[in-house]
Formats: C-alpha cells, structure tokens, sequence
C-alpha cells in the first residue's frame, strides 16, 4: 500500500512520493522516502553512477525554477525543496558507503554509525613526519578499497549482517581518513 497525505492545495489524497497532485495538478513538498524511492531506482548495491546522474538530470530538468515562475510563491519553494531532496537522495546514492547506510536501514539493519577513526586514525596520528602519515594513510584507503569490495560480496550474497559489520569498518575508516585530512 501505497502511504498517502494530503495535497497542501486541493486537501486531495497524494503519494508520499509524487511531485504533484493528481487532482489539481500542484507541486508538492518532498515526502519522507529513502533515496531510492525518491529517484526513482532499484533499492540495490549494484547501481550505474551514470544512471542515477540519469534520474537526477530528469528530475532538475521538471524541477528548473523556470517552470515555476508566475505559479506562486509556494509552488517556486516547494520546487526548489524537491531539488534539493533528490540532489541530497542523488548524494547518498553516489558514495557507496552512504548507499550501503540507506540499504541496511531500509531493512532495519544498519549499525551503530562509529565515533572515531579506531585503529586507522591512531596509526595515522602516530606516524612520526608527514612521508610516514602519508603512507599510513595511503595503507589506511587501500584497505578502505577493499573493505567496499567485501561490502560488495556481502550485499551480493544477501548477507546484511556482514555488510554491516563491513559498512562499519569503511566509516570507521572514513573518519581516520578524515582526522588524517585535517592533521595536514
């Protein structure tokens, strides 16, 4: 079934997902949905970044700001809310980790997001001049590398919780990559 609220124009009844109302034909705002219903993509690990850059160019070109202009205030902000949903959705689906997050919590599954860089950040800190912290942190995104290629396998295998724990590794990693960013 599919969640219904009511168009802000008319009162009539609209999808949670659909960018007008089908009785008076108004832009709506953006509803609660995850990145893949929002864009309109399969909810899978596997997607073509060329294809969600598809989506999102069609849905920027329905949403130009051109296409408001004399339809009202309301109707411009509400267009300029749904581009900004769907370029954030497109965001979350291009970084594989942040994807990888929105299909574990589709299924009630994502882990606890980490606090820190772990074992990576502390090794990248501890590195004793710049040519060393330079290949920890080369160690540390090659390792990242291939913890998205497992992360990869687990989805494959239909596996969440092993693309959990892998998941958590990768921000774990992303954070030490991060700490190493600032560290200069």
């Amino acid at each position: 079934m599919n969640p219904t609220l009511p168009c802000w124009h008319c009162a009539g009844d609209v999808a949670i997902r659909a960018l007008f109302c089908h009785g008076c034909g108004s832009i709506q705002p953006p509803g609660e949905v995850d990145p893949f219903t929002r864009l309109g993509l399969p909810a899978t690990f596997e997607l073509d970044v060329a294809a969600i850059d598809r989506q999102l160019a069609g849905f920027v070109r329905i949403l130009a700001p051109a296409r408001f202009n004399g339809k009202g205030e309301r109707a411009a902000q509400l267009a300029g809310e749904q581009r900004a949903a769907r370029e954030q959705a497109a965001a979350i689906l291009r970084d594989p980790a942040a994807r990888a997050r929105a299909l574990l919590a589709l299924a009630d599954a994502a882990p606890t997001r980490p606090g820190n860089g772990g074992q990576w950040e502390i090794a990248i800190a501890a590195a004793p001049d710049a040519n060393s912290r330079a290949r920890t942190l080369k160690q540390v995104k090659d390792a990242m590398a291939a913890e998205l290629r497992l992360l990869l396998d687990a989805f494959r295998l239909g596996d969440l919780a092993l693309a959990a724990t892998r998941l958590s590794r990768v921000e774990t990693m992303a954070i030490a990559v991060e700490a190493a960013r600032r560290l200069g």
